[in-house]
């Protein structure tokens, strides 16, 4: 059994219209001094900075309702057109700048694929609302501003950070340890609904996951605690429709917007039976396809592998600058008698440099020069350490 996933008109333009953009840094983002509070689908700053047209959804769901534009925020260069699009939802709708701004888009508008345009050319902050909706906080914002873009393979940061703030939403959710799994790079990624979790079959595992731009999820009934959901909590996009307890079914939902997406199992809410998508990011992530970004935990296969590697390497030199010293310390052969000693009458003044009586090799010294070298070793494993676990870069692979 498969439930069909909800389908909004302004998926593909709100979808098409972010598409490789990121989010704005925290030291570049805007104060808007409170203009985005009652705005329900606000969660930042999209950068569009170097695009040369930039498309907004008009009637985007947000607000209780199809009350939204999608982004509310964007940020772009000077010189670019910004589009508004209508996607036929939630009424007539107009762009009218708050104040004396250039945007009018003059009577309110509810056929679908209507547009709107406006070509920013000098830099500021513009703010707009829906007239009819203002109310219901139907507001929107431009800035525009030089400079970042994301663009053509920019690097402007996407998604939220390394570590999220859940704002306390897994404090009462039994199988969240903490992390955020790391799935970003995957074509599509699977929760299990119904897992082994607060004090029964009801948790979702993973309960918190990192996906990239455009993956989907599919969410899979394990059978297991009675009748599961999967509703987002508040205006998000996820709806699974009514509880379902078959093992085998499946509801799906591709996130084409970053941001954090919570959710709940509607009967098992209060039993901690919740979950987040986190779109985008992390910081400094290099995506990869398949989960290629994953790191091995440091104390596992990786790091004997890592040490493995270290120690053949520096065996054969250990072993090669040993022998290069007892050669060194070898007497002249020319001075060595038939049976193996050094006759001291062999020796003359006219030769000082040569020192009489070694024995073949100096034993002290040349286990000076094994000890620095296994101390040298042991030097670049802990360096080795520290990089892959606090930096959390990957050396070897």
């Amino acid at each position: 059994m498969a439930l069909r996933r909800r389908e909004f008109v302004q998926t593909a333009v709100a979808g098409a219209a972010l598409g490789a953009a990121g989010t704005v840094t925290a030291q570049e983002e805007p104060d808007y001094g409170g203009w985005f509070d009652d705005v329900s689908n606000y969660d930042g700053t999209v950068d569009k900075r170097g695009q040369d047209t930039v498309e907004i959804a008009v009637g985007a769901q947000g607000n209780n309702g199809a009350f939204a534009f999608a982004p509310p925020a964007v940020m772009v260069s000077p010189g670019t057109e910004v589009v508004w699009t209508w996607t036929g939802e939630g009424g007539g709708h107009n762009v009218v700048s708050d104040g004396d701004g250039p945007l009018d888009s003059g009577e309110l508008v509810s056929e679908q694929g209507a547009t709107y345009s406006y070509t920013f050319e000098s830099e500021g902050m513009f703010k707009y609302v829906c007239e009819p909706h203002v109310g219901l906080g139907m507001k929107g914002a431009v800035v525009v501003r030089p400079g970042g873009g994301s663009s053509g393979g920019g690097t402007a940061q996407q998604g939220p950070p390394a570590n999220p703030d859940y704002g306390g939403w897994f404090d009462d959710v039994s199988n969240y340890d903490g992390e955020t799994l790391d799935r970003t790079g995957q074509d599509s990624v699977e929760i299990a609904v119904g897992a082994q979790g607060n004090n029964g079959a009801f948790a979702f595992d993973p309960p918190a996951v990192r996906v990239s731009p455009g993956t989907e999820v599919v969410f899979t009934w394990t059978g297991e605690g009675g009748g599961h959901n999967v509703v987002s909590d508040g205006d998000g996009p996820l709806d699974s429709g009514d509880p379902v307890a078959e093992a085998g079914t499946t509801y799906s939902y591709t996130f084409e917007e970053t941001g954090i997406y919570k959710y709940v199992c509607e009967p098992h809410l209060s039993l901690g039976m919740k979950g987040a998508v986190v779109v985008g990011g992390p910081p400094g992530g290099s995506g990869g396809g398949g989960g290629g970004t994953q790191r091995l935990p440091v104390s596992g296969p990786r790091w004997l592998l890592t040490g493995s590697v270290l120690f053949a390497f520096f065996t054969p030199l250990l072993y090669a600058a040993a022998m290069r010293h007892r050669e060194s310390t070898r007497p002249p052969q020319d001075l060595v008698g038939e049976d193996g000693t050094v006759p001291v009458e062999e020796a003359t003044a006219a030769d000082p440099a040569v020192e009489l009586g070694h024995e073949e090799f100096d034993p002290t010294g040349t286990a000076a020069l094994v000890a620095f070298y296994f101390v040298l070793i042991a030097l670049l494993w802990v360096f080795m350490y520290f990089v892959e676990f606090l930096g959390r870069v990957s050396v070897i692979g």
